[in-house]
């Protein structure tokens, strides 16, 4: 274990306070302090992009982002009826997809960069919620030292821009794409947030509920 206490787990979520040396897996989308994960090699790393598509999770954003651009009309413009709604899903479920196979899979192995997401753990929560946010821009190489997150910006830049291929008319074009971009940005940094976080809120629902 990574220190004292038990592992506590939730929903298959380990929660802590202690966590195993090692992950349960290769392709876990996390690691906790204290965790001893294995390197991804390059064809890993695509298939790791390939595995993080078909997490079910992957659902929620695109839902999200959907439900959103129904609500406020914004880009991609495809109307506010069931059927925008449905539009504005695929083109969300499909410009996640091109950032994940680009920015974890492609870019990660073309830089050398470990597209997981490392988590504090414990500590301050205005350091742990710093550090994570700061995953957005900085990104640990194969050898273990923080650079900058290369694969991932440029992952989120190859998916909005990309995206001007398939979006409606109205919506294709390069300033849509960058304010995409900056989206994207930004929900890496809330993302990132949830993950480093979560797993203590369902500890402390865990608690509460025994």
């Amino acid at each position: 274990m990574t220190g004292p206490g038990r592992d506590n787990i939730v929903f298959g979520v380990h929660v802590g306070p202690a966590y195993p040396i090692q992950p349960d897996d290769k392709w876990d989308t996390y690691i906790h302090a204290g965790q001893h994960p294995e390197p991804l090699s390059a064809t890993d790393k695509l298939i790791y992009a390939a595995h993080e598509q078909v997490l079910p999770v992957v659902l929620v954003p695109a839902i999200f982002s959907a439900g959103w651009g129904q609500l406020t009309d914004a880009n991609p413009h495809a109307g506010v009826d069931a059927g925008g709604f449905g539009e504005r899903f695929g083109y969300a479920m499909l410009r996640q997809a091109t950032d994940r196979i680009t920015g974890d899979g492609l870019f990660a192995a073309a830089f050398h960069q470990d597209p997981r997401f490392y988590r504090e753990t414990h500590g301050p929560l205005v350091h742990r919620g710093l550090r994570a946010a700061r995953q957005t821009w900085m990104r640990r190489n194969d050898k273990g030292v923080d650079r900058v997150n290369a694969s991932g910006i440029l992952g989120h830049a190859a998916a909005n821009f990309l995206a001007i291929a398939y979006y409606p008319h109205i919506s294709a074009n390069a300033n849509v794409a960058a304010q995409g971009f900056g989206t994207s940005l930004a929900a890496d940094m809330g993302s990132k947030l949830i993950v480093e976080f979560g797993p203590d809120i369902l500890r402390l629902a865990f608690r509460r509920n025994r």
